[in-house]
């Protein structure tokens, strides 16, 4: 049996460390989480700054029709979720840091393609060589990686945050600066961004200390692992079809203009979070985040299903605010209760199959999206994703007594 390795932090519970090797860990772990988060939201920033307004900007490239459009915006999702499971292999295999340097790397060089791209077809293939930087599982699994059970889901709370704040930022500055830069220059800006990534990740030690888990992947653990990576294919593709289909209604049914927009989803995003933070630090001290999942997910149906109705304005951020706050609880309870069922064995290869899943699912809710406006309207569309939500989430109810209470989670 091999000796235990003293780089390695046993993970014990909260109430049986020491004190001060609490508080030791815990600003460990906020220091990699901040350096992670801030790697995804840079990367993630590059890729909403240019989704508002790429449909204009892109109309007097050669070759430009709204087809070819589409798939320059649609395949980035597609080259993400084909290649997040081989990255996540590779980084069980070769490390964590030296996958990401290499997908943040990819992610530079087709900013540039993308940048330099005089026809259609060359921005395509510099969106889909950016896709090819798939280090969404990669840097989850890192984070687990160094992170206690009882501290994962508000570590992949501060990663959620990141990214939420990234695409709060992007409403606010996509507009701005693709007046100021056009459509090159915001390639350019993702190119920038990368760089500042590859910087941060390199402030990451190459061995950095692992908690160690008793844990590793139970037997007929693999079903659970599908449960939630289906459950992260429909937070995600509702999540893209609001986003569709919800600005459309804010204008048209309540006279909101998009540069007001901002207004409703600022603030209840802040709100959200307040309330979310103190909820995931008692789930994640008793290792329950399980329990969120249906609950969540009902909380979604409901505000989904009620938008249509949400006229005045304290509804309408009330309702906002709830579908905030359940989808920000999934998305940092379901990576950590992944990465617990997993252990620390092939956790970046199940990592990657979770988040091939999810840009699936903001694909896939981006054309189903964009379909049901068209063809229903946006009410219909909401209330269509809010009894879907609905039922996954009854569903989830019993299935997660059935597979995560009974042995499948320790």
């Amino acid at each position: 049996q091999r000796p235990p390795d003293p780089s390695r932090s046993p993970a014990l519970p909260l109430a049986q460390e020491p004190p001060s090797r609490v508080r030791s860990e815990s600003t460990r772990e906020l220091r990699y989480a901040a350096t992670l988060s801030a790697v995804i939201a840079l990367r993630m920033l590059g890729l909403f700054l240019i989704l508002p307004v790429f449909m204009l900007l892109a109309v007097d490239l050669p070759g430009f029709t709204p087809q070819s459009a589409g798939l320059a915006m649609g395949v980035y999702g597609l080259t993400q979720a084909l290649l997040q499971q081989p990255f996540g292999w590779l980084s069980d295999r070769w490390g964590r840091r030296p996958v990401l340097l290499l997908g943040l790397a990819l992610f530079a060089v087709g900013g540039v393609v993308a940048a330099l791209a005089e026809t259609m077809p060359a921005l395509i293939a510099g969106r889909a060589l950016q896709g090819c930087g798939a280090i969404a599982g990669v840097a989850m699994a890192l984070a687990a990686d160094v992170t206690r059970p009882q501290r994962r889901p508000l570590i992949m709370a501060m990663i959620g945050i990141g990214i939420g704040g990234s695409f709060l930022a992007s409403m606010a500055l996509s507009v701005p600066l693709a007046l100021l830069l056009g459509l090159a220059g915001l390639f350019w800006l993702t190119v920038a961004f990368a760089l500042a990534g590859i910087a941060l990740v390199l402030t990451v030690p190459r061995s950095p200390p692992r908690v160690v888990e008793d844990l590793a992947a139970p037997q007929g653990s693999s079903l659970p692992v599908w449960i939630l990576s289906l459950s992260v294919f429909l937070l995600h593709a509702v999540m893209t079809l609001l986003f569709v289909t919800l600005p459309p209604m804010l204008v048209d049914a309540f006279g909101l203009g998009l540069s007001a927009h901002w207004k409703l989803y600022v603030p209840t995003m802040f709100l959200s979070v307040l309330i979310m933070l103190p909820v995931l630090r008692r789930v994640g001290a008793s290792l329950s985040e399980h329990r969120l999942l249906p609950w969540a997910f009902i909380a979604l149906a409901g505000a989904l299903g009620l938008l249509p109705l949400g006229a005045e304005w304290p509804v309408l951020g009330a309702l906002i605010t709830i579908y905030f706050l359940g989808f920000n609880l999934l998305e940092a309870g379901m990576p950590a209760l992944l990465s617990r069922i997993t252990g620390s064995q092939g956790r970046g290869r199940r990592m990657g199959l979770y988040s091939t899943f999810q840009f699936l699912g903001a694909f896939c809710g981006g054309v189903v999206g964009g379909a049901l406006l068209g063809s229903v309207g946006s009410a219909a569309a909401l209330v269509g994703a809010g009894a879907v939500c609905l039922a996954w989430g009854a569903l989830l109810g019993l299935l997660t007594k059935r597979f995560f209470l009974t042995g499948a989670v320790g």
